[in-house]
């Protein structure tokens, strides 16, 4: 990462293309789950679909039963559990469960309910959720060519089937954000923060934006309200100190480029961040220092030359 590189493109490889599963989350761990699937006689429904999310953060499998309608899911993450279990000509019903890596609760069993026909003139469930996977598809693939307002158009058109969905939410923001409306880009996550609070993700990307656009009361309360661990990627607080030492703010800048080496203590850039922070507060010993790391960690880097420029300087 140089000085060139804007915290925008964090918001670019952090927005992940929305597709028909949901967004990806951090739900793998020990826990298992896994049960039967049959109609109201007792008989097995091969084939029914099983659907995982879980309660706080999203994320998770979709995994087909067996031809005797058994299941099995290993590798999940404590806690609570929403089930979508769905099969041809049946209802879909929601289960919710929850699940401790420490123990394992017994095999569960489903019961589907045969499905209602249609009203007359109406489309049928397995018609209408196939046409909004065709529209989330055609948005993602229309989103890769660059055309935010007719990928938009596709998002929204499975959003009036799914109202309020967070990852449908999310790729519509990302179109704003393709046509550098980042008014309506904040709206938008602002509305997905509001229906999930424990989207870290999310909460990620808005306060991003937020502290770029100048509101760093807001864009850092939401960051320091991440739980613990929830930031793994040191250039999100590399493109936070940037934006601190563009707003002459250099104590906080240098909180934040802290932050990245000790995610990363390998992390040459945040070592030359925190020296030009440093150089900017006056504290040369500090700068020094970390001028020097810098070059032991990447002597031939894109700001060696002028590394050792600034160090000649400070003699």
């Amino acid at each position: 990462m140089t000085r060139r590189a804007a915290a925008s493109a964090v918001l670019a490889a952090a927005l992940i293309a929305v597709a028909a599963s949901g967004m990806a989350q951090d739900w793998r761990g020990r826990a298992r789950v896994d049960g039967w699937i049959k109609d109201k006689s007792g008989k097995p429904i091969g084939g029914a679909t099983v659907a995982l999310s879980r309660a706080k953060g999203g994320g998770g499998p979709t995994i087909q039963a067996n031809d005797k309608g058994y299941w099995a899911v290993l590798g999940l993450a404590g806690g609570n559990w929403n089930l979508d279990v769905s099969a041809k000509g049946y209802e879909t019903r929601k289960v919710a469960v929850s699940l401790s890596e420490g123990s394992r609760i017994p095999p569960m069993e489903i019961q589907l309910e045969p499905a209602a026909a249609p009203a007359a003139g109406a489309a049928a469930p397995n018609q209408a959720g196939a046409e909004m996977k065709a529209a989330v598809e055609e948005g993602n693939r229309l989103l890769t060519e660059k055309k935010y307002a007719e990928a938009r158009a596709q998002y929204e058109k499975a959003l009036a089937v799914i109202p309020d969905n967070a990852a449908l939410l999310k790729g519509i923001a990302q179109t704003y954000h393709g046509e550098n409306n980042r008014a309506k880009a904040i709206e938008t996550l602002r509305k997905v923060q509001s229906l999930d609070p424990g989207d870290n993700d999310n909460r990620m990307l808005l306060a991003s934006m937020l502290l770029e656009d100048g509101k760093l009361d807001e864009g850092q309360q939401l960051l320091e309200g991440l739980p613990p661990g929830a930031v793994k990627d040191p250039a999100v607080y590399m493109n936070v100190g940037i934006l601190f030492m563009n707003k002459n703010n250099p104590a906080q800048a240098q909180a934040y480029f802290t932050k990245a080496i000790e995610l990363d203590a390998a992390q040459g850039d945040a070592y030359y961040y925190r020296g030009l922070s440093y150089l900017g507060a006056k504290k040369t010993a500090e700068a020094k220092a970390d001028f020097k790391k810098y070059l032991e960690l990447k002597p031939q880097g894109e700001e060696a030359k002028e590394v050792r420029e600034i160090l000649q300087t400070l003699k």
